[in-house]
């Protein structure tokens, strides 16, 4: 799915959009037993409720792709139970208990959670390209949909809190709370304004956990690698290949050129790739020698074959961390042209240019 395609069906999870039909629930304890099932209709609830349903959906399609999202490959037994939940717009029970039962019984999550699942209809608005007209947008597709937002309940700590009945404050009891989803899915795939019924797009909020056992259970696929799999692959071909290895220069190099496509890019609809030569024409301007060059062109070729890099793999364009055994430092990460490295009398140095003023732990500090 097209950065477009996601904002539109993002914009249509508020109380005044939506068009929700349904929304099914399972809260399952630490012992993976089903406490409790609800099936409610949003237009039935208040509306600061439905807003906190709301939410968990549309949080489910955040992140970027390759990173929190990823297009899993539907087919066999589990496209099957999950066209069954689409069409019969979660009013079938046995495959709603079955989607239920299959989660609880596969996801290795720790502590309790609850299981949101949520149908809905998104008529898409059509204009032949030919036609210059007033009349608004009509359409002659509906996409049929079903989300799955899996969230984390845990106990709140106790709280003073103000009481407006006696005006006096007192301490409230600890509760379980939902939190944000940890993980989720969409299916099927909004695809060219309709269905792609062969892909469901997955979601998890930690990019490093990419909940491989709930992507083998639900899906009977083998999971993508993580964000941070493939990032750390890349660098392995890198210090393989280069003969000094990964050095400073070569990832800020990287980095420096990979923002400003990314920044560039900004606004296109698909996420930035790079491919193996562009690459290498990177690291060509940080003066590696053509023979190690080709030796990480032959490597790349081998580990990943012919396909592009996605971008924000190879550098995270909000984030530039030097780190060492005792110092972290945090840099701006459209000026990274501040942090060099240096060897003064046999000592390794990360220099940082200063421009403007300084402070340490908040006061601040004349430079000489």
């Amino acid at each position: 799915m097209n950065k477009k395609d996601l904002a539109t069906l993002r914009r249509r999870f508020s109380p005044e959009k939506n068009d929700i039909s349904v929304i099914r629930g399972c809260f399952v304890n630490e012992k993976r037993e089903i406490v409790s099932t609800f099936s409610k209709s949003p237009l039935s609830l208040p509306e600061s409720e439905a807003e906190h349903y709301l939410s968990a959906f549309k949080k489910t399609l955040g992140g970027a792709p390759g990173h929190n999202q990823f297009t899993i490959p539907v087919q066999d037994e589990a496209g099957s139970l999950l066209r069954q939940l689409q069409t019969s717009e979660l009013k079938d029970e046995a495959a709603v208990d079955q989607l239920f039962n299959t989660i609880r019984e596969k996801m290795e999550f720790e502590g309790s959670y609850l299981i949101l699942v949520m149908h809905d209809a998104y008529s898409v608005p059509y204009r032949k390209a030919d036609e210059h007209t007033d009349r608004p947008d009509f359409s002659d597709t509906v996409f049929n949909y079903i989300m799955v937002s899996i969230c984390p309940v845990k106990l709140t700590k106790p709280l003073l809190t103000f009481f407006s009945d006696d005006r006096d404050f007192h301490t409230v009891e600890p509760d379980l709370a939902v939190g944000g989803p940890a993980l989720g899915f969409m299916y099927p795939v909004f695809s060219d304004g309709g269905a792609d019924i062969n892909a469901a797009l997955y979601y998890t909020k930690d990019a490093s956990d990419i909940h491989a056992d709930f992507i083998d259970g639900m899906f009977h696929t083998a999971a993508p690698d993580s964000a941070s799999d493939r990032r750390q692959a890349f660098y392995s071909v890198l210090a393989d290949t280069l003969e000094d290895g990964v050095t400073f220069d070569v990832v800020q190099t990287l980095h420096e050129n990979i923002v400003q496509q990314l920044t560039d890019r900004k606004k296109a609809a698909a996420p930035l790739e790079v491919s193996r030569k562009e690459i290498a024409s990177m690291l060509g301007t940080c003066d590696v020698p053509e023979k190690e060059l080709a030796a990480f062109d032959n490597e790349y070729l081998e580990q990943f074959g012919a396909v592009g890099m996605q971008a924000a793999t190879i550098a995270e364009p909000k984030k530039f961390e030097v780190t060492t055994e005792n110092v972290t430092i945090q840099v701006d990460p459209t000026r990274t042209d501040l942090v060099e490295t240096r060897r003064i009398d046999g000592k390794r140095y990360i220099l940082i240019a200063v421009e403007g003023e300084a402070a340490v732990n908040g006061v601040e500090i004349n430079i000489p």
